[in-house]
């Protein structure tokens, strides 16, 4: 810890970053910025080491919020600007974005936060194997007509919290509840308006795909209607052959057809793209942002970044088992560094990218990658300097976006 020159301001290590201003007790207490190393800044007031009150946080890649916040979350009014420059004043409670008002609103009585009805709730949820790996503590809930994003790498907990929500298993402490019914006790009134997709399907493989929809809605005590072959056809699926010849993409396209031909309320959706092609996964995107426009309330895991971009409103990332942050994607999407992969003239050309300062990965004969999280003025000076026969952008894996940004707490 060093002292300052500035009276009673301090300069410490704070979340992994740089602190400088007022503290107590060895922590943020007052007025201060921070400096973390992914480059994100606050700016305002603190107390007990976390922002509360005014203040300011800047994202690597330029966009930022200007407003109230609350035991280090966005709570209050508040100015979000969005990487295309487009700027919202609204309230926010708990990190989350709530309703949109002018600042004329704001300086006025505060309106009341119209909150969503909570349609899927998690409270307080812990489930543990006897590996000693589960959910711990899970918190968190999604509003009517709102898509919810569940992310996070493999293992992490995200299929163990959806088989708690389809009463599969039983929490050994808190609960899960779907339309205010508990998801264990009354388990069967659930699936009955649920739609649900596992990320591992076991079909009856000798049943032909037709046979196996005729099942499912014999079951549900449906007739075959012309949502099924609405979805059918726009999935281009033939369903006529036997399950066990069927590719990994056809299986996929009949579990989609047999989550969503009932027409249900509520959405539970485990990777559902995993097995489509592009132009699939594209298909599927519009079919939930459709459902999201009839008022359907979805809970979708995934490992594509751009289809959580695309689809959801708000993203949980869930990491060994612990709920590490709930972002509105934008948020989401701000913190997510590009990777360069820069093809160099020579071993000398490499030297120069490495005195600038810049971010550098992995080193193949001679191509760089490179990452950048705002500073592009620096990177572009430094290719200047460089003989340069090839740049191409390297696309992020979610989990590498996870694990960068999130393996610690972040304002």
């Amino acid at each position: 810890m060093d002292k300052d020159s500035d009276q009673g301001k301090e300069t410490i290590n704070w979340l992994g970053g740089k602190y400088h201003g007022d503290t107590a007790l060895g922590r943020p207490h007052g007025k201060g910025r921070l400096l973390l190393p992914n480059g994100t800044k606050y700016d305002g007031e603190w107390v007990e080491g976390k922002p509360n009150g005014r203040g300011i946080v800047i994202y690597p890649s330029g966009c930022a919020y200007k407003g109230n916040f609350k035991a280090g979350k966005k709570d209050g009014f508040g100015k979000y600007r969005s990487p295309d420059g487009k700027i919202t004043s609204g309230l926010w409670e708990k990190g989350n974005f709530i309703k949109a008002v002018t600042d004329k609103e704001a300086k006025g009585e505060k309106p009341p936060i119209q909150k969503r009805e909570e349609v899927i709730k998690i409270e307080a949820l812990t489930f543990t194997y006897k590996s000693g790996k589960g959910v711990f503590d899970l918190d968190f809930s999604v509003g009517k007509g709102e898509v919810f994003g569940f992310l996070g790498p493999n293992g992490a907990g995200k299929t163990t919290t959806i088989r708690n929500l389809l009463g599969f298993t039983r929490p050994e402490q808190g609960r899960c509840r779907i339309n205010g019914l508990d998801c264990w006790s009354e388990s069967a009134k659930i699936q009955s308006m649920l739609g649900y997709l596992p990320g591992e399907m076991a079909f009856f493989d000798e049943m032909s795909g037709s046979q196996f929809l005729d099942l499912i809605e014999a079951m549900r005590g449906r007739k075959k209607n012309s949502r099924r072959r609405d979805l059918i056809e726009r999935f281009e699926l033939d369903p006529s052959g036997r399950i066990r010849r069927m590719s990994k993409g056809m299986k996929q396209k009949l579990g989609i057809v047999t989550a969503f031909m009932h027409d249900p309320a509520v959405y539970v959706l485990d990777e559902p793209t995993s097995g489509l092609d592009p132009l699939m996964q594209n298909t599927f995107v519009e079919l939930i942002l459709e459902e999201k426009e009839r008022g359907k309330t979805i809970l979708m895991s995934s490992h594509n970044f751009e289809e959580t971009y695309r689809t959801c409103d708000r993203a949980g990332i869930i990491r060994e088992g612990r709920l590490a942050t709930v972002e509105d994607v934008h948020s989401l999407k701000s913190s997510q560094r590009k990777a360069y992969l820069v093809t160099l003239g020579s071993k000398n050309d490499l030297e120069t990218l490495h005195s600038a300062g810049l971010e550098i990965g992995k080193v193949s004969k001679n191509t760089v990658e490179v990452f950048v999280a705002g500073n592009y003025e620096q990177f572009i000076a430094a290719l200047g300097q460089c003989t340069v026969l090839g740049l191409d952008v390297a696309t992020q894996s979610l989990e590498q976006i996870f694990l960068k940004y999130y393996g610690r707490e972040v304002v």
